[in-house]
């Protein structure tokens, strides 16, 4: 389970939101140290391995006071508080779902794999 992984507009695999009908019956959130939830960096790290993509910190790289990660070759941030997730997409940071930032991770790949 993920909880409320909002990723831009859209949450990541299996998120819910909370209160929502798949919430449990009492509308009570659940614990934030449930071992079955995940945080949204979590997602974004899992999400990483299952492509086959290293998800690592870059170290003394931040934006807007969160840290960098880099995801395959795209620079991003988690707003764990916003529950969203930016990539630095060209020259600017920009919100981004997942599905976005994989096929940001490819094209940059492929634009580098041009170059001689």
């Amino acid at each position: 389970r993920i909880r409320t992984a909002r990723v831009g507009s859209e949450f990541a695999n299996g998120a819910r939101r909370r209160g929502d009908a798949s919430s449990n019956a009492a509308g009570v959130d659940d614990d934030p140290v449930d071992p079955g939830v995940m945080s949204l960096r979590e997602a974004v790290e899992a999400f990483a391995q299952a492509n086959d993509l290293a998800f690592v910190p870059k170290p003394g790289r931040t934006y807007e006071g969160l840290q960098v990660y880099s995801f395959g070759g795209v620079s991003v941030a988690i707003d764990t508080a916003g529950e969203s997730l930016r990539a630095k997409i060209g020259d600017r940071w920009a919100p981004v779902s997942l599905d976005t930032l994989l096929k940001a991770h490819e094209e940059r790949a492929r634009a580098k794999s041009k170059t001689f």
